[in-house]
């Protein structure tokens, strides 16, 4: 189990760290134990000791005191206040906090006109940064102040002001609520594949009802809101010039009202890598070769900016690889994403990552390889299934075990997807098909199999072009027909390589 003061202290920045001792200590009592304690904890962190608990305990016992628990708390505490001290100005409950603390004060001391003007000074601000939670809160407590002091005009128009400002967060929570109607299924369901309309139905729905909020008067993030669930539609039922068409009005929106990224520093980043990746989605590469040098040179100070700077980077060019043609470069791919943490891709993106780079081991003939990554894809996303990844995962390792003549694990394996009420409902009739033939062609002798072949390749030619991220049993087929390799039929159904 983490320890919840050695994992802070591991993830404090150099810049913290140094804030942390010349700043963090309020007590004259009991401040160079605090200090002498979180200088022991980090020798121990520097040396890498195993058991960092009784490596501390040790220590500290040396010292002679028998307080440790309370001197444990006492640190996290200073920790987190001089955390907060060094960050004040990167968030607005610091600056939005302390202008209603000194409106205040100012009141308190019966400075009234001073307090008014602090107070429309914040309500400026919160408008300019489109944070109608903030504006309601100082216009409730202007409306305070006019209540006891203004004219009957002033706290009308204060009480106006609260309205406005909840009218607008009320806008932007319920699309709010919408967008993650939308990205749940997204993360849950997947992308949209054959005769899975249900799919179309429920996002449709979640579209319908974002469409019924009213925007009047509504702040330029609503109408942004609006356009990014419109994008996780289309993405989500593989639409992807409205995806592409979206991702950019959103990103020009971004740069047309820069004030919407104020605290919100990855939200710029995720627009860019978006961008591209649509593009790519869309087969439109010049978006790649327009954007890429800024997506790898962005100007990122902060450590978690820079973490996810790097998660968005890794994305696009695997997937570009992919969308190249280059499969060989899953090899230097794997690693880097199974070091990836949940801060610089979300894990449904991470094992969607990792279920394309599966389908780049085998379109470069890795089959060994891919049945090991693929059993330990499929073991990871058990509890919380994606479900057109654990699907593609499915057939993939059946016929990597088909191609390798281990006919009985093959068999198992569709015979298992086949019956579990888990999966069953969720194949589509194209892949079903394919793991009909699959089961045939065990059960046939050698020059049966053409025939088998054929058959199939008849029915499942109108779906060569699905997706490009996730392993195709229909070019699988056919590459079997023609006597030609995944890569070669992949490559001539997406136009890879013919550009």
């Amino acid at each position: 189990m983490n320890d919840r003061l050695f994992e802070l202290i591991k993830k404090m920045s150099r810049t913290e760290k140094s804030h942390f001792r010349k700043f963090g200590f309020k007590s004259l009592h009991g401040g160079q134990a605090e200090r002498d304690l979180f200088e022991l904890i980090r020798d121990g962190q520097r040396k890498n000791v195993s058991d960092l608990d009784s490596f501390v305990k040790q220590r500290y016992a040396k010292t002679k005191r028998n307080d440790l628990i309370r001197m444990r708390a006492r640190l996290f505490d200073s920790l987190l206040n001089s955390i907060s001290d060094h960050q004040r100005s990167k968030h607005d409950i610091h600056q939005f906090s302390s202008i209603l603390l000194h409106s205040r004060v100012l009141l308190e001391k019966g400075l009234l006109k001073d307090a008014r003007k602090t107070l429309r000074k914040g309500l400026r601000l919160a408008r300019e940064q489109q944070k109608p939670q903030w504006e309601a809160i100082l216009a409730k407590e202007m409306s305070f102040i006019e209540t006891r002091q203004g004219t009957h005009a002033d706290i009308i128009k204060a009480i106006d002001h609260q309205l406005i400002s909840l009218r607008q967060s009320e806008q932007l929570t319920r699309l709010a609520r919408c967008y993650e109607l939308a990205f749940h299924t997204q993360r849950t369901m997947g992308l949209q594949r054959e005769d899975k309309e249900q799919l179309a139905i429920k996002l449709r729905k979640i579209e319908s009802q974002a469409d019924q909020i009213d925007l009047t008067d509504c702040l330029p993030a609503a109408h942004f809101n609006r356009i990014m669930i419109r994008q996780i539609i289309a993405h989500t039922l593989t639409d992807t010039e409205s995806a592409l068409r979206h991702t950019e009005e959103a990103f020009q929106f971004v740069r047309k009202y820069p004030e919407m990224t104020i605290g919100r520093p990855q939200l710029p980043l995720a627009l860019l890598s978006n961008l591209i990746n649509d593009g790519l989605s869309s087969n439109q590469f010049q978006y790649y070769h327009t954007y890429i040098h800024i997506l790898k040179s962005w100007p990122a100070t902060e450590t978690a900016v820079k973490r996810f700077a790097a998660g968005q980077l890794f994305r696009t060019e695997a997937n570009a690889a992919l969308y190249f043609g280059e499969f060989h470069r899953w090899k230097e791919f794997i690693d880097q994403l199974q070091n990836l943490s949940s801060d610089q891709l979300l894990p449904h993106v991470q094992w969607a990552q990792f279920g394309q780079l599966l389908h780049m081991m085998y379109a470069n003939s890795d089959i060994r390889i891919c049945i090991k990554e693929t059993n330990k894809l499929l073991y990871e996303t058990k509890e919380i299934p994606r479900q057109d990844l654990v699907t593609n995962l499915e057939i993939l390792l059946a016929i990597c075990h088909y191609e390798l003549e281990n006919f009985t694990t093959a068999t198992q394996i569709v015979d298992s997807a086949q019956s579990r009420s888990s999966l069953k409902d969720q194949f589509s009739e194209p892949e079903k098909l394919v793991m009909v033939t699959l089961k045939k062609l065990m059960n046939s002798a050698e020059y049966e199999r053409k025939g088998i072949l054929r058959s199939a390749a008849e029915v499942l030619s109108k779906h060569m072009l699905k997706p490009i991220g996730f392993f195709n049993p229909s070019i699988w087929v056919q590459a079997k027909v023609e006597g030609k390799t995944y890569e070669e039929v992949f490559k001539v159904a997406h136009g890879i390589n013919v550009r």
